[in-house]
């Protein structure tokens, strides 16, 4: 390619601008021609009010930073030696007139050169690439002098919906390769138009052999979308959602990889990870097939673990705390059936101290804890213990005749009745309280001690007794 083509081409501006002109349906080869050259050279006025992309420069383009390495490692294609060969190489393309118009635009599949002509008069060619969103660069350049290659890639009949955005250009002066760079903004059908642009000038010495190619490559520059994660407790050994269809998903705690897993065709994965506490914030990213990395997803460790049973100290009839041990920072509360008596929270050491109502011997308490994510522990269980001793029994006249003793005393009380030491007799009093104990008959004088103990043990004040004469 001469200096006069790389001036031309790039005076021309070759720029993906959308523009608003109405429908093309080719009537002529030449109305054809010029509404394309129409549409290049208005993008090439736009090219020159600003800077232009320079691919490795990087000059004037600060939008995607992701972009900038993608775009700076990018190699430009070696399509000269395969345009002089194109018959052996098997990923060359021709094109197939008629491709004049939108309609019959040819196909350029990526990273195929795509080989034309572009004879007298007023010929132009047109090509079809579908395009993800992302990065296209179309590369270009010719084997003659003949030609004036002017090309540039557009939205179907130019119309602009601005789904695409011209970044910038590089050339490569060994190889005569002009390469343009495009942000796609909307994954479609885009068009690449190329023409001879002294056409204009009548100077239409190409011929047969003076050929052209171009060349489509597209790079991904879009991240994947933030993964969307489901819960995750400090149960958890797997961590699950949704991501970018085959991307590489990666779960952190800070900067420690845990686990890295390939999400399915459909998006979702899963990825094995060592239970983590309660509390800890992990970060989950999906990486796709370029390489681009989403934002990280940010996850805290929920607790799912319930604390331990609480152990509770002895409650007595008298009681009217109930103390003990449970998970630091827990809420105890205590409950007699579904009644809740109190609660309290534990300290940070775990001890707990619950105010309640003395509860009669038997009642039967549950303590259980709860921790600050809402998770219940197992109730400890335990049974209001008797420590009040029955009333002092009361008794009924003992003659130096009586082979019974009676009186009243605490119901199911266990009563007996003793000189100085020896046990006389004892009987279990009924439920009503009453009693009767067997005796031997003692002397008239003989002070006899009376005595009732519960079921809990407790030993009633004792009664003293004189035995009477009849």
């Amino acid at each position: 390619m001469g200096k006069k083509t790389v001036l031309s081409l790039l005076s021309a501006g070759v720029l993906a601008f959308s523009l608003s002109v109405s429908s093309v349906h080719a009537e002529t080869k030449t109305n054809q021609f010029e509404l394309t050259k129409k549409a290049l050279n208005q993008q090439g006025q736009l090219l020159q009010k600003r800077s232009p992309y320079k691919l490795h420069t990087l000059e004037a383009y600060s939008k995607q930073s992701h972009a900038f390495k993608k775009l700076q490692s990018y190699k430009l294609p070696r399509i000269s030696r395969t345009l002089n060969s194109y018959n052996s190489n098997e990923n060359s393309l021709f094109e197939q007139e008629p491709n004049d118009d939108f309609p019959s635009a040819n196909k350029l599949p990526y990273d195929n050169l795509m080989i034309g002509q572009l004879l007298p008069l007023y010929d132009v060619d047109l090509y079809k690439v579908k395009v993800e969103k992302g990065t296209l660069l179309v590369a270009g350049l010719t084997n003659s002098y003949a030609i004036d290659l002017v090309f540039g890639a557009f939205e179907k009949d130019f119309k602009d919906h601005g789904f695409l955005e011209y970044l910038g250009y590089d050339y490569d002066p060994s190889t005569g390769v002009l390469v343009h760079v495009y942000d796609v903004k909307k994954a479609g059908t885009y068009y690449i138009g190329a023409l001879d642009g002294d056409d204009e000038y009548d100077i239409d010495d190409n011929s047969v052999e003076d050929l052209y190619g171009l060349m489509a490559t597209y790079v991904d520059t879009v991240a994947p979308s933030r993964p969307i994660v489901n819960n995750v407790t400090n149960k958890s050994k797997t961590v699950t959602g949704k991501a970018e269809a085959n991307s590489i998903v990666t779960v952190k705690s800070g900067k420690k990889v845990l686990g890295s897993s390939k999400a399915s065709s459909k998006g979702e994965f899963s990825v094995k990870i060592s239970a983590q506490k309660a509390g800890t914030k992990l970060t989950v990213s999906a990486k796709d097939k370029a390489g681009n990395v989403s934002s990280g997803a940010s996850v805290t460790v929920k607790d799912a673990i319930p604390p331990a049973k609480p152990t509770v100290n002895k409650i007595t009839n008298k009681s009217k705390v109930v103390t003990g041990k449970a998970e630091a920072n827990s809420t105890v509360t205590v409950k007699k059936g579904s009644k809740v008596l109190g609660s309290a929270k534990a300290s940070s050491k775990g001890s707990f101290s619950v105010k309640i109502k003395a509860q009669k011997a038997g009642s039967k308490l549950t303590i259980s804890a709860k921790d600050k994510a809402g998770n219940v522990s197992s109730g400890a269980s335990v049974t209001v213990k008797d420590v009040i001793p029955p009333a002092k029994p009361t008794v009924n006249r003992v003659t130096n005749k009586s082979k019974v003793v009676t009186g009243k005393a605490e119901a199911n009380s266990t009563v007996t009745v003793k000189n100085r030491n020896k046990v006389l007799g004892s009987a279990k009093a009924s439920s009503k309280g009453t009693f009767s104990v067997k005796i031997k008959a003692q002397k008239a004088g003989t002070k006899l001690t009376i005595t009732a103990k519960d079921k809990a043990g407790n030993v009633s004040v004792k009664v003293e007794k004189k035995v009477v004469k009849y």
